[in-house]
């Protein structure tokens, strides 16, 4: 009697463990999604914040941050060309090197 009592009770607890893994996944699920949303809604904000702050009238441009930011488009313009230049001489010295492997 008292042993039966004991193994209703453990099943018990193996049913619980189970029903508590289960709610933990699916709370865990939850919180990601709405992890997710509030970082996409931040995100949402950020940017409509931003756009309303350079309509507002009495909102003036720091004339050093338009420099700056003229002088990173100028940077990563010539960073292009430079990359593009290798590319190409990449390519030129790898025909190269088959035309004197050719030759020998």
């Amino acid at each position: 009697m008292w042993n039966a009592g004991r193994e209703t009770s453990s099943h018990g607890t193996d049913l619980s463990k189970n029903q508590a893994m289960k709610e933990k996944e699916r709370l865990i699920k939850e919180l990601q999604l709405i992890t997710e949303e509030r970082n996409d809604l931040r995100d949402r904000l950020r940017f409509l914040t931003e756009r309303s702050m350079k309509n507002r009238p009495h909102f003036r441009p720091n004339p050093y941050y338009e420099d700056l930011e003229r002088m990173e488009e100028e940077v990563m313009s010539i960073l292009h060309n430079l990359e593009m230049e290798n590319t190409e001489v990449h390519e030129n010295n790898h025909k190269l090197k088959k035309e004197i492997t050719f030759s020998r």
